[in-house]
Formats: C-alpha cells, structure tokens, sequence
C-alpha cells in the first residue's frame, strides 16, 4: 500500500513539474504544458493571473490578442522565460489587441521574473526585433519591481512593413496608426530593463531600451541601464509624435560607472548621439536631451501634439542641439578672441623691443661719427621733420649751405637720401 502511494506521489509530482504554467478560473487551478497554451486559453475581459512554474524557452511569439488581459507572475523561485532561436524577426511578446494589457509582476512578488533576449547565451541569440512589442489601440503594459527585461540584441533589418513592431531593443511602443484618440500606455512601476541593443538595419536606429513612436510611456519607478543604440537615446528614445513622463526611477548616463551608462555605438562627429534619453528626431525641430544619468527625484515630460510639435515640462533640466551648438560657438569665440590677443600682444612687445634696439643703434650710430657742430644742428632739424627752408631761418643758413651740410651728413652716415635718414635714425 506504501509503495503504490509512493509510486502515485512520484507520478503526480512528475506530471506537475513538467507544468509551466496555471491559472485560476471560476475557483480552478488550470495548468498548461506552455505560456503559449495558457494565454490562449484566457478570453475574458477581467484580468487572469498566469503564474509561471518553471523556467521556459519559447519558439514563437506570446502574442497577447484582442480584450485579454493578463498579469504574469513567477511563483516558488526565480522564473526566466528565454527567447529561443527559431522566431528572430518577432517581439518575445507582442500586444497587438485591442483594449487588452500585459502586466508583469505585482508589488508585493517576492520572486523574479525575468525576461530574456538570449545575447548571452553560448552561443548568443541575434534577433531582429525588441523583446515586448506594445501597439493595440488602448492597451497597456504594466511593469513592476521584481521585473527584468534584458539582453536583447536586435540587429534585424526593419522596412515600412514591419516598422510597426520592429523598432528598439527592449520595449518598442507603438499606436497602431498613429492613434491619438487611443493610444497605448507603457507604465514602468519598478523593475529594471538592461543590457538591450538596438543595431536595426534602418535610418532610425533609436532607442536602446525603449523606444517609443506614438503613444505615452509613464516612468514611476525602476532603472534603465547598460542599454545600447546605433544613434541615439540609447536608454529611452521619445518620438516628437510620442507623450512621456518621468516621475521617479533612474535612467543612467555617461556620467555612470562602467556597466551602467546607456550609450550610443555610432559617436557621430555631431556629438548629438551618445544620449540619455532623447525626445525628437533630427529632421523635427524639436530635439532635446540629457547625457547625463537622469536621477530618482528628478522629473522629466514632453507632451506630445499630432503635429509632432509638443511642449516640455517648465524648468526641467533638458539640453538641446541649439544649445550644444551655441555653447560650442562661444567656447571656440573665446578660443579665437583669446588666440588673436595673444598674437597682438606678442607683435606689440616684438615691435617694441625691435624699436628700442633699433634705436639704441641709432644713438651708437650716430654718436660715433665726428659731425660738425653745424652737421648736428643740421642733423637734429632734419630728425625732428624740419623741411630746408625752417632749417635756412632757424639756423640764419642759405639754402645751399642746408643743402651742403645735409649732403655730408648723409655721405657719413652712408645713406643717399632724407627719406632713409628718417627710416633708419628717426
């Protein structure tokens, strides 16, 4: 009688433990061999918690469809779900229906739930997409402590048809159509998205953790960090068409230790893409951004209108191109001003010493050589700019005796003109 008990035990904890998945229905725990087949399974509009059993790799997307809405949560231990190498071109998850949400986590979990890209792994997983995807009109993504979504490196060619669902590295969020009178909400409670990589084949390879097109990303808590991009905005990267508010976590910058900053790869010779967080894009005139690590109580928004032309939060600490530009300006200004002083210094004090050696030659010169006492009457006259005829009346002289005296005045000082006497002795 033991050993059948025993034998029966053993049976029904094999036949859970290969469970991944259950929910509770109508009082009933449910339990599925896959996430895929627990998802599916939920067609109610009030939200069901699936609870994670076990570690799990998946071959195709969890694709969240039209009015589900499901909290996912990991139970008895750490819980990692693990792309696999087989759906590369799709998001891990992709919340494509219409009034539905995804929340990851709740606040009082006391186990991890983590949600993996495969870069890391021997060998790493190369994909062509971020890991969640949120784009159905009014839904949401909802993500708590407790939560990591990491190590996704997307390096997947992105055309107009797939622009949709394809964009950034961790979380891409997107409105289906551009929808501002139902857009989708990404809503960052706590939790931590790390380690992602943008490096789509595409002009606008932004925004390395999330990325947002269009639609409202709220950031209440967490920490983005270690995420990289091509361009810019390597941890949150915010289109003009797109809303943001940030009122508490911490999204890290160049000014982080190794490990940490979110970065840019392509550090363009502009010096506008190795950001923080980014807001616009470069053919918009709107454009600003932070560099550095943007702190727990720092608050930052932009509001975005249809036209792409929103409004910022009122003295918030953002920087802009324009800014960088003028800065850049006036430090090369003050470079050139200060370099031209110095060039004019220098020529006035070589002009100077050059003047005083020169006449300090002038005096030897012209103190060595035996001149009448006439001559150098004649000779001081002539320095002092006197033309003949002063010199003639000043000195009770003829103008021949002027002209005779001046003659040999330059014959000793080996000059053949008035016009030389002044160059070289005045």
């Amino acid at each position: 009688m033991f050993q059948r008990c025993f034998i029966l035990l053993f049976f029904v904890s094999q036949v859970l433990s290969a469970q991944v998945a259950s929910h509770i229905i109508d009082g009933t725990i449910h339990y599925y061999d896959s996430l895929h087949e627990a998802i599916e399974s939920v067609n109610l509009l009030s939200e069901i918690e699936i609870v994670l059993l076990a570690d799990t790799t998946i071959y195709a997307p969890l694709i969240i469809g039209d009015n589900i809405n499901i909290r996912l949560v990991a139970d008895n231990g750490d819980r990692t779900i693990m792309r696999g190498d087989d759906f590369l071109d799709y998001p891990l998850i992709w919340i494509t229906g219409e009034n539905s949400s995804l929340t990851l986590g709740k606040d009082d979990a006391q186990y991890e739930l983590i949600i993996d890209g495969g870069h890391l792994n021997n060998p790493p997983i190369l994909s062509g997409s971020p890991l969640i995807t949120l784009n159905g009109l009014d839904s949401k993504l909802i993500m708590h402590d407790n939560v990591v979504l990491q190590n996704n490196y997307n390096v997947g060619l992105v055309t107009a048809e797939t622009s949709n669902y394809k964009h950034g590295g961790g979380v891409f969020v997107r409105t289906t159509g551009d929808n501002f009178a139902r857009p989708v909400e990404f809503i960052m409670k706590g939790g931590i998205i790390r380690g992602n990589a943008n490096k789509a084949q595409h002009p606008q390879p932004w925004g390395g953790g999330v990325r947002v097109s269009s639609g409202i990303f709220t950031m209440e808590n967490g920490i983005i960090m270690n995420n990289i991009t091509a361009r810019t905005g390597g941890g949150v990267f915010i289109s003009p068409l797109a809303s943001f508010k940030k009122t508490g976590g911490v999204i890290y910058g160049e000014d982080a230790p190794e490990g940490y900053q979110n970065i840019s790869m392509d550090f363009s010779s502009t010096g506008f893409f190795t950001h923080t967080i980014t807001v616009g894009e470069i053919e918009f005139t709107i454009f600003k951004f932070r560099n550095d690590t943007v702190k727990e109580n720092e608050s930052l928004s932009y509001m975005a209108t249809i036209t792409g032309m929103g409004t910022f939060g009122k003295g918030e600490n953002w920087h802009d191109q324009y800014t960088v530009l003028k800065r850049n300006l006036f430090i090369a200004a003050i470079a050139v001003v200060t370099l031209l002083l110095a060039a004019g210094v220098v020529l006035f004090v070589r002009k100077k010493s050059r003047q005083k050696i020169q006449g300090k030659q002038a005096k030897t010169a012209v103190g060595d050589i035996p001149f009448s006492p006439r001559e150098k009457e004649v000779l001081d006259m002539l320095l002092k700019g006197l033309s003949f005829k002063d010199i003639s009346n000043n000195l009770n002289l003829s103008m021949s005796g002027v002209t005779h005296h001046s003659q040999n005045i330059y014959r000793k000082l080996g000059i053949q003109s008035r016009t030389e006497l002044l160059v070289k002795f005045k």
